[in-house]
């Protein structure tokens, strides 16, 4: 069986459930990772150019992120 076909056979929950895995894998392993060169342009112009408005602490805008996702996945 490809995994394609065993992410296709996945519900939608356990689907969720896989990415967070995933995500925590990754998470844990990211100083092996090397940012893809186009990223570190997009940065520098985002620092160059910032968006005016207000500006959230980090913890701030984590929460505000976890909220909006979860209650996407309540929703769905």
């Amino acid at each position: 069986m490809t995994l394609e076909a065993m992410i296709d056979s996945l519900s939608r929950e356990e689907k969720l459930a896989a990415m967070d895995l995933i995500w925590q894998d990754l998470a844990a392993n990211a100083p092996s990772f090397a940012s893809p060169q186009w990223h570190e342009s997009v940065l520098a112009e985002r620092l160059r150019n910032p968006k005016s408005g207000p500006r959230l602490p980090l913890a701030d805008a984590k929460a505000e992120i976890k909220e909006a996702l979860n209650a996407r996945r309540a929703s769905g």
